[in-house]
C-alpha cells in the first residue's frame, strides 16, 4: 500500500499518471480509447467506465476509502476547460 500525503492533489495526480503509464497505458489506449479510468493510487487498481461518473462510481463502490486519479484514455486531460479574457461579460449576468 502506498503511504503519502493524500491532501496534495499534485502528488495524487503524479502518482496516478505514473501508475497509468507503467501498468495500463499500452493496453488501454488500444482497447479503450475515449473511455474513462479511475485509478486507486493506494491499491493501483483501475476502474473503467464510459463516463467519468461511471468510472468513479465503480471505484467508490469497490474501494470507499480509495484515493482516485481520473484519466480519459488517449487524451491529455479528463476534461476540457476554457476561459475568456473578454472584459465584456455582461451576458453572464443577464
Amino acid at each position: 500500500m502506498v503511504v503519502m500525503e493524500i491532501s496534495n492533489p499534485k502528488a495524487v495526480a503524479a502518482l496516478g499518471e505514473q501508475i497509468y503509464n507503467e501498468n495500463f497505458r499500452a493496453e488501454y489506449e488500444v482497447k479503450y480509447l475515449g473511455k474513462f479510468v479511475a485509478i486507486d493510487i493506494q491499491s493501483k487498481i483501475s476502474y473503467l467506465g464510459d463516463s467519468a461518473e461511471e468510472a468513479l462510481d465503480k471505484a467508490r463502490k469497490a474501494s470507499p476509502n480509495g484515493v482516485f486519479h481520473l484519466i480519459k484514455v488517449g487524451s491529455t486531460g479528463a476534461f476540457r476547460v476554457s476561459y475568456t479574457s473578454n472584459g465584456n461579460l455582461d451576458w453572464l449576468f443577464r
